[in-house]
Formats: structure tokens, sequence, C-alpha cells
């Protein structure tokens, strides 16, 4: 026999022996796929699977543990983009409460802003009604001076009361905007102070 069909018989029954020999207890495997999908095994295979997730598998082949891939590119961008909206989140989340408290502050309860607008609403209906009054009592001046003799002083006096009753239209007029935007302001605070309680105290 030769010196090579010596080594060829030799490494033949290594193999066989190799092969009824069992694995050693505790024993682990390496397993992945690339990324044109092929599968490694051994203990170089996280060497050939660099951006895939590398399995650690018992002699059983129970997976026992997944090394997961370092994070791409896109995937650490994405991670900043998120860490970023949390940091204004948060800082929303903190300037918002400063707002709420300051309202709390501010107005106190809801029976200080409705007790406050009330008397907002009337202090223009007060005006309004003070308005129409002169309006009325001026008319009654313009009924008196049409039944008059129409001369130069009349007319002049009839000129005036019919421009002051135009003025006091548009002063109502002007009263009841207000009135209308002094409601829809109020409305609008008592929502945000009620809003305001909620986030601050959970009512």
């Amino acid at each position: 026999m030769t010196s090579y069909d010596s080594l060829l018989a030799t490494a033949v029954v290594m193999l066989m022996l190799g092969f009824q020999t069992p694995v050693a207890i505790g024993q682990q495997i390496k397993k992945c796929q690339d990324a044109e999908g092929n599968w490694h095994y051994g203990n170089f295979a996280d060497q050939a699977c660099q951006d895939s997730a590398v399995d650690e598998l018992h002699e059983t082949g129970v997976t026992i543990s997944t090394d997961l891939p370092p994070p791409s590119e896109e995937e650490m961008a994405q991670k900043e983009r998120m860490k970023e909206a949390l940091r204004i989140q948060e800082e929303f989340s903190q300037d918002q409460r400063k707002r709420d408290l300051e309202v709390l502050r501010i107005y106190g309860s809801e029976e200080t802003i409705v007790s406050t607008w009330d008397r907002k609403l009337a202090s223009i209906d007060n005006n309004i009604e003070i308005t129409r009054q002169i309006k009325e009592g001026t008319a009654k001046d313009i009924e008196k001076l049409l039944k008059m003799k129409q001369t130069k002083k009349v007319e002049r006096q009839l000129q005036e009361r019919e421009d002051a009753v135009k003025s006091y239209n548009r002063v109502i007029r002007h009263n009841l905007t207000e009135r209308e935007k002094l409601s829809e302001k109020y409305i609008t605070i008592l929502n945000e102070f009620r809003e305001a309680r909620k986030r601050v105290y959970g009512e």
C-alpha cells in the first residue's frame, strides 16, 4: 500500500469515527442566512452574515439565542428621528403644563370666569339700553319738529336729531358686535380652563 493510500484510508476511518461520535455535551452551533439567501453553519457563520441575524443552536437543533445584526444607516437615522420627535414632544408637554398652570392661576375657577363674563355682558347691555332710550327720546323730538312750521331753525334741529339717531344706531350695532365677540372670547376661556384643569388634575 502506498503512502497516499495509507493516508486516504486513515482519513476515511477518522471521518467514520467522527460521524459515530456524539456531539460533545453543551456544544453549540451557529447558523445564519446571508443577504443572498445562502445558509451558513459553524463558528464562522457570523462572519459570513455580518448584516443578518445569527442563531445559536443547541446540539438538539433548538435555538438558544439570536444575535441581531448591527442597525443599518436607515435604521440609525430612523432611531434619531424618533429620538428627536420624543424630545420635541417632551418639550411641548412641559410648555403645555406651564400654560395650563398659568391659565388656572389667572382665572382660579369656572365661577370666576362666568361671573366676569356676566358682569361684562351686563355692562354692554346697559350701554345698549341707555343708547336706545336716548335714541327713542330723539325720535320723539323729530316727530315734534316735523309737526312744527319748517323754518330754517327747525330744519337745522331736525337734521341734527336725524344725524344723532344714525349715530345712536351705529353705537348700538357696535355694542352688539362687541357683545358677540365677548361671548366667543369667554366661551374659549372657559373651554381652555376646563381642558387645563383636566390635564393638570385629571378632572
